[in-house]
């Protein structure tokens, strides 16, 4: 009986980390033709591996500036190419280049950096001020970026844990000795 036991809380065990994971997104991939970006210019950026026939918005995470970039159509593979505007006010420094998915989850992230235009170039008619998110001044605050993920998923990792560890005393439980 102790056998049926154990292997019924294994199944279970691996069920919920099955179930788990497939309420998460897959981990996506970014591909832009630079890693260097310009204010002011255009960048090619392409994805792949990201949630099939999804809108998924590109924004440029940094230290107090939070900027959309572009939202885009993934298609039935979970890819996209696109251009899009890096808006000519965004100060130079680096940046995190983030695809988020419908739900708000953080779907593929990779880190760039962003300099100054050039002074002969100006493209201020192609800014979108609108969508950048008021700077603030410089601090000695540590930099908070919130991770976008969706509440199925926090719960489900939640639940896988307060699943294992109630497997685990389960397994560490010794059979009761024969008298």
């Amino acid at each position: 009986m102790y056998r049926n036991t154990r292997r019924v809380a294994a199944i279970l065990g691996l069920l919920a980390v099955a179930v788990a994971t497939a309420w998460a997104h897959e981990k996506g991939i970014l591909k832009p033709a630079t890693r260097t970006l310009t204010a002011g210019d255009t960048l090619a950026v392409a994805g792949e591996k990201l949630p099939k026939r999804e809108r998924i918005t590109l924004r440029l995470v940094g230290v107090g500036d939070r900027i959309a970039l572009d939202t885009v159509q993934a298609d039935s593979a979970g890819a996209f190419a696109v251009r899009v505007l890096v808006p000519g006010s965004v100060p130079p420094g680096p940046y995190r280049l983030v695809a988020v998915a419908e739900d708000g989850d953080e779907v593929a992230a990779l880190d760039v950096t962003v300099v100054a235009a050039a002074p002969a170039a100006d493209h201020a008619a192609m800014d979108h001020p609108d969508e950048v998110t008021a700077a603030g001044e410089p601090s000695a605050e540590p930099l908070v970026l919130d991770r976008a993920r969706s509440a199925a998923v926090t719960w489900s990792a939640v639940g896988a844990i307060v699943l294992a560890l109630g497997l685990g005393g389960a397994l560490l439980r010794r059979p009761p000795h024969a008298a």
